[in-house]
């Protein structure tokens, strides 16, 4: 009476196991996610991790930290158009179009010349089972190499009030570096 109980079990847990012994067999195509999650900007640095991946180790390192330098630069890019803008408004000339365009191109040639300090913290790397390597980069430059860059540009123009730009800039850092 047993055995005619026993076979429809066994042809009903019997897939069952193999599901659950084969799903758990399953390696994902990603061993790693971003290890470095909780690196971001403070009151000194920007910071950035960049990801990369490629067949070739050099070249997924490559990509990593590109991409990081990519990050930085709009993050730096950002804040230093704040300025500007906050600039151009306190001397009251924020509705000239060619001084904010000029004064924007400044900014973004700046923020590339103070990329040169870019410093490489970390980088990580890791392969799969197809070969393809994925690499972190974490990445990080001074703020205050940054914004020098940027001031001394700045003060190269002509129509620049040195002062208020000195409290703008103050201001601007200041109101980034509180954000959470």
């Amino acid at each position: 009476m047993m055995k005619k109980y026993l076979y429809p079990n066994i042809l009903f847990l019997l897939p069952l196991a193999l599901c659950l012994c084969l799903g758990g067999c399953k390696t994902k195509s990603k061993f790693i996610s971003d290890p470095f999650g909780d690196y971001v900007s403070d009151a000194f640095f920007f910071r950035a991790v960049g990801q990369g991946e490629d067949a070739d180790m050099q070249r997924a390192k490559s990509k990593a930290l590109h991409n990081a330098k990519v990050d930085i630069a709009r993050s730096a890019n950002s804040v230093c158009q704040m300025v500007v803008l906050d600039y151009l408004d306190q001397i009251g000339k924020n509705a000239d179009i060619s001084l904010r365009e000029q004064f924007i191109s400044v900014s973004t040639e700046s923020v590339s010349r103070s990329l040169v300090n870019v410093v490489t913290e970390e980088v990580v790397y890791n392969q799969d089972k197809s070969g393809l390597y994925t690499c972190y980069a974490k990445v990080k430059v001074e703020k205050s190499n940054v914004f020098d860059t940027f001031a001394g540009r700045m003060k190269e123009k002509d129509d620049l009030n040195a002062s208020i730009f000195k409290q703008v800039i103050d201001k601007v850092v200041t109101q980034v570096n509180d954000k959470p």
